[in-house]
């Protein structure tokens, strides 16, 4: 007979996971070593060992020559996870927004998981995965495609601290040499995906997008992450991913106010300031360390921002503009006549 709230008896559900690791680790465990293990009742451990086989249909038997519980197929898995509809459908949004980001695994694993999940809950709580789908409208952006085995490789490769050979190219030019890195973090920025590393030759940790990575491999020689390395504050001087070597800056940027009520609903940086002038400007204060992301940041907002500080901004900034009038103020050059 089944246990009423079986997925809400945390202590029955820890009973099982050890039942089940115990003899999914063929130490054939038998009543009595379970109950001293569990500290329970041998009589406890018989329930818990029916349950297992009657309600959850683990394939279990008993080795006279062990003196214990084994298994007879070596496949078997615990059918249940103590989740209900609301993580279920959680779920579910994860695996259809993971799907965006394309050329990684995430969203067709965590999608996967999710129908596996999906069959065991109850029909009233079950949802199929395209009813998700119809109530979670998402638009793709511009994105760099992830060559599988680079993800995989950089995946294991964290997972195990191994080191990873890979050979790296940046636009316009062909892959470089072979370089060894050490993974520390996946860092995911927009729709782009990179991996923050330590370039074991030059010593320093670096941003590598996956997407320019090539014949990744592992190279068995072990590292560790140092304790005090915190990905959040390798970029605590910037609001983007730049970093290198540069000295950090505070960046001031003053806007219209056309676009000073969207500049104040967002958060570019934990440490930004915004204030706003007499005239409804917002000027916006916070942490940069590169000059080429900066002029990024202001170009895109068009002639409704306009740099402030730092000095070496401005400059950048007005050498870029005149560029920019210079190219649109030539005119084509006219096709001779033949």
């Amino acid at each position: 007979m089944a246990r009423s709230g079986a997925f809400k008896d945390r202590p029955l559900w820890r009973r099982l996971q050890t039942i089940h690791h115990e003899i999914k680790e063929g130490k054939f465990p038998n009543a009595s070593t379970l109950a001293m293990a569990l500290a329970v009742s041998s009589k406890t451990v018989q329930r818990d060992l029916d349950y297992l086989r009657d309600e959850l249909d683990a394939p279990i038997q008993f080795d006279r020559l062990e003196n214990g519980y084994s298994y007879s197929r070596s496949d078997y898995v615990l059918p249940f996870l103590p989740v209900d509809g609301k993580d279920l459908f959680s779920i579910g949004v994860a695996a259809q927004f993971l799907e965006l980001f394309g050329g990684t695994p995430l969203g067709r694993d965590l999608k996967d998981c999710y129908e596996r999940l999906a069959l065991l809950m109850p029909p009233a709580v079950r949802l199929r995965p395209e009813i998700v789908m119809e109530k979670l409208a998402l638009r793709a952006t511009a994105f760099r495609p992830v060559r599988e085995k680079t993800w995989e490789a950089v995946s294991e490769a964290l997972q195990r601290g191994v080191s990873l050979s890979i050979r790296y190219h940046r636009p316009g030019e062909a892959a470089g040499d072979p370089r060894v890195i050490r993974p520390y973090a996946f860092v995911l920025a927009g729709r782009d995906w990179m991996v923050l590393a330590e370039d074991q030759a030059a010593g320093q940790v670096k941003l590598f997008y996956l997407a320019r990575i090539e014949g990744a491999s592992l190279t068995g020689a072990r590292y560790t992450i140092p304790r005090d390395f915190d990905a959040e504050r390798f970029f605590r001087h910037t609001f983007g991913l730049f970093v290198g070597d540069a000295k950090p800056f505070r960046m001031r940027v003053r806007f219209s106010p056309a676009v000073s009520d969207e500049v104040r609903e967002l958060v570019f940086h934990p440490e930004q300031k915004i204030e706003t002038t007499s005239a409804g400007e917002a000027v916006l204060e916070m942490p940069a360390q590169s000059i080429k992301e900066a002029r990024r940041f202001v170009l895109a907002y068009g002639k409704d921002a306009v740099a402030l500080d730092p000095p070496e901004l401005i400059a950048d900034l007005r050498q870029e503009a005149q560029a920019l009038a210079r190219s649109y103020d030539e005119k084509p050059a006219r096709k001779k006549r033949t």
